[in-house]
């Protein structure tokens, strides 16, 4: 056997190697590119006022402009979330970055954010106000109960 060759052969499985990683790694980075670039989050497209009185004509309006966005009703069925309707005109779908920022541009559209999940600071109000567990009308709260408060309530879904 010849030294010199079992070493040249040895040096090009290396390289083989070396040049296999390098181009798995090369494979890795650019489909979690195409991933990021591609995947879908819930954003919130805000219509300003609604149009209609009516809430499943305010709902057929929002199918139609997402269906014109996307290029078909079956895009838009699988896209949209959640549909505004009553207190303002909007949506929550699922669009690609750069989805949202082309829809974004759409007359009509005021804004588009991202949505995302808060989480609760509390689930236990009584505490957190300083309320007792149990009412008593002889309790000195009970003399001003709720006068001067303010209270604020977070639909947590």
């Amino acid at each position: 056997m010849n030294p010199t060759k079992s070493k040249s052969t040895r040096n090009n499985s290396s390289s083989l190697v070396v040049l296999a990683l390098f181009l798995f790694q090369q494979c890795l980075l650019h489909n979690l590119f195409l991933v990021e670039a591609t995947s879908t989050k819930v954003h919130i497209v805000f219509l300003g006022e609604k149009k209609h009185d009516d809430p499943v004509a305010t709902k057929k309006s929002h199918y139609k402009m997402l269906s014109d966005f996307l290029g078909s009703k079956e895009a838009a069925k699988q896209s949209i979330f959640y549909s505004y309707r009553h207190g303002f005109s909007g949506i929550a779908a699922r669009l690609t970055d750069a989805e949202a920022k082309a829809i974004a541009k759409i007359p009509g559209v005021v804004k588009v954010i991202p949505d995302y999940i808060v989480k609760a600071h509390t689930t236990r109000s009584w505490d957190f106000l300083g309320v007792p567990h149990k009412y008593s009308p002889q309790s000195p709260l009970s003399k001003n109960l709720g006068q001067g408060t303010i209270i604020g309530v977070v639909d947590s879904g």
